[in-house]
């Protein structure tokens, strides 16, 4: 019984990451033709900032328009990374065609996010930086580390680019 890749999860961290993150798994997807998922994982708020917010902000609507607010401001972020990724990168666009590349935006410890997310849409693999840019740094940052540990799925981790 052979288990082919179907869905690939790209994970952008929105820091400097998406390019090579991306070229990674657009690769991936056109050589194997999976599907192409892309995900950023919002961190949540720390519960002494969200109380302090429901203190001051007594309207729970104007509160959950603000918390909402920043979910879509990442949203925005992601879009135009991948628009720059495709500006950048034509011959990839023109090789990935009209095939259609998924997006979403999620709130929570990232690496949960990220593996639960991954399992909840059948991903066959993930694809994220490795977010250690010094030499003597380990191979990858808590985030990584974390899908890692939590994923049931092979993790390409993407190092950071020698520039």
């Amino acid at each position: 019984m052979t288990h082919g890749i179907r869905r690939i999860l790209c994970c952008l961290g929105l820091r400097g990451d998406c390019d090579p993150v991306l070229d990674r798994a657009v690769g991936l997807s056109l050589a194997t033709g999976a599907e192409l998922h892309v995900l950023h994982a919002v961190k949540s708020l720390s519960n002494d900032v969200v109380n302090t917010l429901k203190v001051n902000i007594r309207d729970r609507e104007v509160l959950g328009g603000l918390m909402q607010q920043r979910l879509d401001q990442a949203g925005a972020d992601l879009d135009r990374c991948i628009e720059t990724f495709w500006q950048q990168h034509p011959e990839l666009c023109e090789a990935y065609g009209d095939r259609q590349l998924s997006r979403s935006v999620l709130e929570g410890y990232p690496a949960s996010v990220i593996a639960h997310f991954a399992k909840r849409t059948g991903s066959d693999m993930i694809v994220l930086a490795a977010n250690k840019r010094t030499f003597t740094a380990t191979y990858a940052g808590k985030v990584t580390k974390g899908v890692i540990k939590r994923a049931r799925v092979p993790v390409v981790v993407v190092p950071a680019s020698r520039e």
